[in-house]
């Protein structure tokens, strides 16, 4: 440590803070968070907190409720999911689907809170807690997409997730900044029984001991944490003497959280000590920095090495003597919504030479003589293992902000090396046939959205907004689902498309018998308008059905679609008015003044219960004026006659009466193909029954 960081840290000791607190503070509320159902990263909502420094406590509160925005009924609870991570969003996978792209293993934590929406207050407690950015994520749990139901709007209760979130946290009794060289002590007892001493360690400690020597007796437990970015080390104190050991972020600041659980008072004397006993540790560091090259959009930026003023990357030398460790910072909140993507390249394709990379956050990573890369407390399988094949990339979705470190080491591989694919597949401490050498290496360190700036090949990579924080995420088309749109479960095959786009299509050829009947009927004006439905719903159906595989569209699909909607519901209202019988002049007034009255609705909401419920409600008030007046006229109950009466009529109702029963009730999206071709088929012969032939009406 240099004597003039010796003399700061000795004279912001003598500033010893008292933060007396007895209960909880609220610090922060974010509440009427909406969640929607997770489909994709894109439906996330973003929560953000801050946590102060020197908080022993933080406690996260979130509660879920439904409220109802329309329909019938009352609102259910739902399964809600939080997940929340200090530094940047959480990446999960819980729909389980498959990921193409190699991602980093190595990454923080994140807590997983299970809800439902009933209302219940759900708490997330934690101990000494990393001061900084906290974000929580929340959506409505996954479900099966395909078991899902399709229910008409405004016929089912249609309710919003509202999630409420707070933060309360606890601050610590005594709170110091320290030089770790010098010997302290800090004294708890029952009224000041928390303390936080804040110490630098220079990047010279690799792993670092903190001696504890207590006067707490046998009576007397005292938890100890400490913290930089994330909890590195967390241990129960309950001996006179004690070590603390952990690998410590390279020079940066750590907190030293202490709280006296059980026993009346005790002092407690702290000293930090260099611990450098793990193996390879001998080998020298050529630490290289990279620069920084920031482009003209969101979480596009690359990480260069530059030998001089030089603008072109130059690559890398892997040397014997030394680790090789290249360094990049990733900045916090505008850096974290992206994913930073590192490869490697060998320069000279030799077939005996692979390069062994080890990625980490805050410390650097040594590597064994078996190509494992040393973490905090165990040995892992190499990120990287690049050889002459071809180069090798692995990406960091939503990196988490600090100062990251790539260590590289190369070597060659004897013929005939039996334990070098062990060493490659799950690490290892040493092989006898991998030895060290020399050789040069290309590096590609950059950010971007989504991998790359790409989904796979199936889906689009987009910039959402939520909680004020923006990231990207894939839109996934053609029924793939997953973090890059990779995981095909939902994908249909080529003859399920055929099939459903031909039920959805065939089924409308049953209109046919609608509009010759119609015509034969003397309906001239109805059988046009049937016409005009078969040929609608048949495109919009051959436009939509086919996944972007064998799609055919005549036009845009939100113009088809209105198409559709607009000439089903005056298919509706005409047979109505054909039913209810008046003169050919009151007809064709009713028939046109609803045609205008239904575009309008058709273009307002062309999905609302409402659209579909006008006309029918309308025209049946009609069928009973004009059947009234009628039977009044009669003195009897004779009209219509009674073969209409008796058969045609309650036949035709109850088929379009099961036709709708289905169409609102029993639609999933795994059959919806089906009931909604015999949806087409119930209307198309109800109307064949419904609309009276002209001597049953006279």
């Amino acid at each position: 440590m240099l004597r003039s960081e010796r003399i700061i840290f000795l004279i912001w000791s003598l500033f010893i803070h008292h933060v007396l607190s007895d209960k909880l503070e609220k610090i922060a509320q974010q509440p009427a968070n909406i969640l929607d159902d997770f489909f994709g990263y894109r439906h996330i909502s973003i929560i953000h907190f801050n946590v102060p420094e020197n908080v022993v406590t933080a406690i996260f509160k979130f509660t879920a409720k439904e409220e109802k925005t329309g329909g019938l009924g009352h609102c259910s609870p739902r399964n809600v999911s939080v997940y929340l991570k200090p530094g940047s969003i959480p990446l999960v996978n819980q729909d389980g689907s498959k990921i193409g792209a190699k991602l980093l293993k190595n990454r923080w934590k994140f807590y997983e809170i299970e809800i439902t929406s009933g209302g219940n207050q759900y708490i997330k407690r934690t101990s000494t807690p990393v001061a900084g950015d906290w974000y929580a994520i929340a959506f409505r749990s996954w479900t099966d997409p395909d078991s899902e139901k399709i229910t008409q709007q405004g016929l089912g209760v249609s309710c919003e997730t509202i999630l409420d979130a707070e933060l309360f946290v606890e601050r610590v009794g005594l709170s110091m900044l320290v030089d770790t060289s010098s010997n302290y002590t800090v004294s708890l007892n029952n009224t000041l029984d928390t303390a936080m001493i804040q110490f630098f360690v220079p990047e010279t400690f690799q792993t670092a001991n903190i001696l504890f020597f207590s006067s707490c007796g046998e009576d007397c437990q005292i938890a100890a944490n400490v913290i930089s970015k994330e909890v590195l080390k967390s241990q129960l104190i309950n001996e006179s003497d004690t070590t603390l050991s952990f690998k410590p972020y390279s020079n940066d600041f750590h907190f030293l959280s202490l709280r006296l659980l059980t026993g009346n008072a005790t002092n407690i004397s702290f000293m930090l000590s260099d611990n450098s006993s793990i193996d390879d540790n001998s080998l020298s560091m050529n630490k290289i920095p990279l620069r920084r090259k920031s482009l003209p959009d969101f979480f596009l930026f690359d990480y260069e090495y530059l030998l001089g003023n030089s603008s072109k990357p130059a690559p890398v030398n892997v040397t014997i003597d030394s680790l090789t460790v290249l360094s990049f910072h990733v900045g916090t909140v505008y850096d974290v919504g992206g994913t930073v993507s590192v490869g490697l390249k060998l320069v000279n394709k030799t077939t005996d030479i692979v390069v062994v990379g080890c990625i980490s956050l805050g410390y650097y990573s040594t590597i064994t003589s078996g190509g494992g890369c040393v973490r905090k407390i165990s040995i892992t399988a190499s990120d990287l293992w690049a050889n002459k094949t071809k180069p090798t990339m692995i990406h960091i979705p939503y990196p988490e902000p600090g100062t990251w470190h790539l260590s590289l080491r190369a070597f060659q591989i004897k013929p005939k090396c039996e334990c070098v694919e062990n060493c490659r597949i799950s690490g290892c401490r040493a092989c006898n046939c991998m030895v060290e050498t020399t050789t040069k290496v290309e590096t590609s360190i950059s950010s971007s959205p989504c991998v790359e700036s790409h989904c796979s090949s199936n889906g689009r990579c987009l910039h959402y907004m939520s909680g004020g924080f923006v990231f990207s995420a894939c839109y996934c088309t053609g029924g793939y689902r997953g973090f890059d749109c990779a995981d095909d479960t939902y994908v249909l095959t080529g003859g399920q498309i055929l099939v459903r786009l031909l039920l959805l299509t065939l089924s409308n050829l049953a209109f046919l018998a609608s509009v010759i009947v119609a015509f034969r009927r003397e309906y001239y004006t109805e059988a046009v308008v049937y016409t005009a439905v078969m040929f609608f719903s048949t495109f919009y159906h051959a436009c939509e059905a086919g996944e972007d595989v064998l799609s055919i569209c005549i036009m845009k699909l939100n113009v088809l679609q209105f198409c559709d909607f607009y000439n089903g519901l005056l298919s509706i209202w005409v047979t109505l008015v054909a039913m209810a019988s008046f003169g050919p002049r009151l007809t064709a007034f009713c028939q046109l003044s609803g045609a205008i009255v239904i575009a309008l609705g058709a273009e307002l909401d062309r999905t609302a219960l409402w659209v579909f419920l006008l006309p029918a409600i309308t025209g049946c008030i009609l069928i009973g004026f004009s059947w009234g007046l009628r039977c009044r006229r009669q003195r009897n109950f004779g009209y219509p006659a009674s073969r209409y009466r008796n058969f045609y009529l309650p036949v035709g109702m109850c088929l379009v009466f099961v036709g709708l029963i289905c169409y609102a009730f029993f639609q999933t999206r795994r059959n919806y193909h089906i009931v909604h071709s015999f949806w087409h088929v119930c209307v198309a012969f109800g109307v064949v029954l419904l609309l009276p032939k002209r001597k049953h009406m006279k």
